[in-house]
């Protein structure tokens, strides 16, 4: 091989992309044996060219000016020792470390402090291990496709992940996922926006997640995904779970993929909601699913709502068609109040309400299916002691449902059971089913039951 070949073949590989390696970083490379060591600000300059990298942080390292990933591939930044920090200084900028394009990046077994850090457009991104922390600080997923956030702490941080339609419109259906496991949330913000439509379908998990004194909402137009909630908890937030589904994107009818039914299924199971001001609330904007065919099925399942200051469990369907919701093996105690409004198709199946301050549970303009042990128990309330019906709606009892009225009272009517006489609340009784009234009772009128 020529001599000049070689020089260009040498200059050739110096200006493309550095070759994998393993980099050492850290603001006092003094005191670290390994090499190369530099501060994170040499590689930070231009980190789109460490494609196949890992970086070991030890110590302290911090970040002056934006760390930015474009189009990059197998990166790893690994705290080394223990207690590895990254320290972001820059107060003014829009982020202090973006990854955009990227697949295969992670961060792990590090803290980071007062940072903004941004993944885009993005997929495969892992997230262990690592601290996240200050009240400044906030992490986002944009699209963020295949990733995982696992063992890891976001204290005095805003969590967001928002999904809309891809830059360029898919040709046929695809599907994503995110997974959330062993995470705690403290001090926060959490926030899911769900505005994609059905240009792919998404599945999101988040298993053994717990959320303390942390705002949380979650935000739908009309788009494809299931939610799967298990073994978490929520505690000492204003605003518990909330889910808010409306119509004020059309965003989410851009990309849609011809053919594919809109339908959306939420599952949360074996999760506790404690010493919140709302506990689990649903709310459905009136117009929404109204002249659209997307459906979703909400199912709350072995999950308990408890010391809610504001409501445990509250639904508002908006007087919607297309929204199923059923609770199941559900308990409900301690609560200010339970409601349900404006919902179509609503199933209790195997619900204990106990301990409520202002009503055990209203139902306005709904219809209820009950299956197996409904139960009220040492609930109080104005008018309504046990449960309230008003506004048309229906409660109808399955042959297998089984109603218990122990111990409530209300201070004016309807000790048990309050119906609203003048609106024709009714129970529809399929076949007749055991009802236990028991040591109910009312200031004026109804100890047990007042109304139809």
């Amino acid at each position: 091989m020529s001599l000049l070949l070689v020089v260009a073949l040498l200059f050739f590989s110096s200006s493309c992309s550095v070759s994998s390696g393993q980099y050492y970083v850290s603001d006092d490379c003094s005191s670290v044996t390994q090499s190369p060591c530099n501060p994170l600000s040499v590689y930070a300059g231009d980190m789109s060219q460490y494609n196949n990298s890992i970086f070991y942080f030890i110590g302290t390292s911090s970040i002056y000016n934006d760390l930015t990933m474009d189009s990059v591939q197998n990166v790893t930044l690994h705290g080394l020792d223990q207690s590895p920090v990254i320290n972001c200084r820059n107060k003014y900028a829009k982020y202090d470390v973006k990854i955009y394009s990227s697949s295969y990046v992670t961060f792990s077994n590090i803290s980071w402090h007062h940072c903004y850090i941004s993944f885009e457009f993005s997929n495969n991104i892992t997230i262990t291990g690592s601290i996240f922390k200050n009240q400044y600080q906030s992490l986002g997923l944009m699209n963020v496709f295949d990733s995982k956030i696992t063992s890891s702490v976001f204290d005095s941080v805003n969590l967001l992940m928002f999904y809309s339609p891809p830059p360029v419109c898919y040709n046929e259906l695809h599907c994503y996922s995110l997974t959330l496991t062993n995470v705690t949330v403290t001090n926060g913000y959490l926030e899911f926006d769900m505005f994609h439509g059905t240009s792919y379908n998404l599945s999101i998990i988040l298993d053994n997640v717990n959320i303390i004194s942390t705002s949380t909402d979650y935000y739908f137009t009309e788009s494809l995904f299931s939610l799967y909630i298990t073994n978490s908890s929520i505690s000492c937030s204003n605003d518990g779970f909330g889910f808010e589904f409306d119509m004020h994107s059309q965003q989410s009818k851009y990309c849609n993929i011809k053919g594919v039914e809109s339908q959306s299924t939420i599952v949360i199971e074996d999760t506790q909601f404690h010493n919140n001001g709302n506990g689990l609330y649903f709310i459905i904007s009136q117009d929404y699913f109204q002249l659209s065919n997307h459906h979703i099925a909400i199912t709350v399942n072995l999950c308990s709502i408890y010391d809610s200051d504001l409501s445990g469990l509250a639904m508002d369907g908006g007087l919607s068609t297309s929204a199923h919701i059923s609770v199941i093996d559900t308990e409900l105690v301690g609560n200010r109040r339970n409601e349900i409004i404006g919902c179509h198709f609503v199933l209790l199946n195997n619900i204990t309400v106990t301990n409520s301050l202002s009503t055990g549970l209203v139902i306005k303009s709904s219809v209820v299916t009950v299956e197996n042990r409904l139960a009220f128990k040492s609930n109080t309330g104005v008018v309504g002691g046990g449960m309230a019906i008003n506004i048309s709606s229906t409660v109808a009892l399955s042959p297998s449902a089984n109603l218990e009225f122990i111990d409530n009272h209300a201070t004016y009517k309807g000790g048990g059971i309050y119906i609203d006489e003048k609106t024709e609340s009714t129970f529809a009784l399929v076949s007749p089913i055991p009802l236990t009234l028991k040591d109910n009772t009312a200031g004026v009128a109804g100890n047990d039951i007042m109304g139809n």
